[in-house]
């Protein structure tokens, strides 16, 4: 692998570590509008379907990244935290499909 492809993938696993934490509490909150509109019989607003498709689609989109850089010839230290990485967002990933499934998307 590049030193430059090697830096530019460093820079996004770091924006990715940034980033799970606060896709975790869209998750969360997406969860508890479902409930809330569940519970009170109402339909669920168009704002709120899309925030949780596009969560959906930029975690599934992030998965594949990884997936890609997993098949990469990187260095034995690199390919580690990739799989940690990968394995943290897949946790995530399970609780965007949770949010998601609320919605019926």
């Amino acid at each position: 692998m590049e030193n430059i492809q090697i830096t530019d993938i460093e820079k996004q696993m770091d924006k990715l570590r940034t980033a799970m934490p606060i896709w975790g509490v869209e998750a969360n909150d997406l969860i508890e509008l479902a409930e809330n509109a569940e519970r009170a019989a109402v339909q669920i607003d168009e704002r709120v379907l899309q925030r949780a498709r596009g969560l959906l689609e930029t975690v599934t989109g992030w998965h594949n990244t990884l997936l890609y850089w997993e098949e990469q010839e990187a260095a034995p230290a690199m390919s580690a935290d990739i799989r940690v990485i990968r394995g943290s967002l897949d946790a995530m990933r399970a609780e965007v499909d949770t949010a998601t499934s609320k919605f019926r998307l």
